[in-house]
């Protein structure tokens, strides 16, 4: 399961509202994160991430710190569950 490519978030449960609107994951392994319109302060901003297990991300987050989450690609739906059991969604786009 590769994360590279361009996401477009496409579930807005409360609990997702710090995540970018849409971010890009670039192969080595990089990212870049944009915010929707209206949209305060993103977790996600720019910085580094690593696929740690088959279902774990580790991802940089906007203070710098390494944070783990699990992740599921499923066609072109990518989902993500935080620490704190908040799940959203990402299309390929």
């Amino acid at each position: 399961m590769s994360l590279a490519g361009k996401w477009k978030k496409t579930s807005t449960p409360k609990c997702a509202e710090g995540y970018p609107d849409a971010i890009e994951f670039f192969e080595r392994p990089r990212y870049l994160a944009t915010k929707g319109p209206g949209q305060g302060f993103i977790w996600w901003d720019a910085g580094s991430y690593e696929v740690t297990g088959e279902n774990q991300v580790k991802i940089s987050i906007a203070t710098d710190e390494q944070v783990s989450y699990r992740f599921s690609i499923s066609g072109e739906l990518l989902t993500f569950v935080d620490k704190d059991g908040c799940e959203f969604q990402y299309r390929r786009v």
